[in-house]
């Protein structure tokens, strides 16, 4: 088979993959764009095209957009200082074969099977102010001064939302971390055992190394996990008190399907796309090193 013909063959292969792709998610953001140059309701047929105002409305002249991009910050800041430690931690932990580690890895993971609705639930009414466990607990430790209305204080709001945030997300990157470890042959740590390397040497030299890339992936799907909530913040606040955990995505809900401003909310959006892309892309270069190949 010639040049050509390969060419020919690949295209044949790709083109139903490519169309729905183009379908599906190319032209939707084309769309997109071409959205947020209009003042738009969402509902009339009728558009009326402001250029790059919703833009500039966005960055000049609304205060609460970078409220809740700081809010999206500290999401990711607070998230990725306790979630990457802790699921390289926990996943060493259970490759060194540790006793019950499946079921170590089930308890793990179990949040994640939970619908976000569910998890969202259930920790309002743990950080509830009259009957929730958490107010409970204090009290039953003599810490009752403590006990506090957690998700109607704006000192506590967005705290309390991002350590449900964590619990959720965590069991995830311990099980791919999980698997990035046990994919190491053994006979890297042989041969540092060997060389006199102890636990925390053959971690910095042989396990982290060789998990790069893995490590490298799990810092993009936080980047865009925290910079994408939505539905646990929504169910949890609604983005309150006073503003204090509304989100990029909360914000951009409540600007097209509660104020019907569907031009600016798609403004929002197009922005949104743009930090996720830029973040990850710049993860992605400052985390980019030499590829260990075995």
């Amino acid at each position: 088979m010639n040049k050509r013909d390969k060419l020919r063959a690949a295209v044949v292969f790709l083109a139903p993959a490519m169309l729905l792709y183009g379908v599906f998610f190319v032209l939707p953001m084309v769309q997109a764009f071409y959205v947020a140059l209009f003042r738009w309701r969402g509902v009339s047929m009728e558009k009326q095209f402001v250029g790059i105002d919703n833009f500039r409305t966005l960055f000049t002249g609304d205060p609460v957009f970078w409220q809740c991009l700081s809010h999206n910050l500290m999401f990711l800041i607070v998230s990725f200082i306790t979630i990457i430690p802790l699921s390289l931690f926990f996943a060493s932990v259970l490759a060194s074969r540790i006793r019950g580690a499946d079921v170590y890895r089930g308890i793990f993971l179990f949040p994640n099977v939970i619908s976000i609705v569910a998890v969202a639930a259930l920790w309002s009414f743990i950080y509830h102010p009259t009957f929730g466990i958490l107010n409970a607990l204090l009290k039953g430790i003599g810490l009752g001064k403590y006990a506090t209305g957690w998700l109607g204080e704006p000192r506590y709001a967005l705290l309390c939302v991002i350590a449900t945030s964590i619990w959720y997300s965590l069991g995830f990157y311990i099980v791919l971390l999980l698997a990035g470890i046990k994919s190491i042959p053994t006979y890297f740590y042989e041969a540092s055992a060997l060389d006199g390397a102890g636990s925390w040497q053959s971690f910095c030299h042989v396990t982290l190394p060789l998990v790069w890339e893995i490590l490298k992936l799990a810092v993009i799907y936080l980047i865009i996990h925290t910079l994408n909530i939505f539905g646990l913040v929504w169910v949890m606040t609604e983005g309150g008190p006073n503003y204090h955990t509304e989100t990029l995505l909360t914000y951009l809900y409540r600007q097209a399907f509660v104020q019907s401003n569907f031009g600016y909310a798609t403004a929002l959006g197009v922005v949104v796309f743009v930090l996720i892309l830029g973040a990850s892309l710049a993860a992605g270069r400052l985390m980019k090193r030499e590829t260990v190949e075995f």
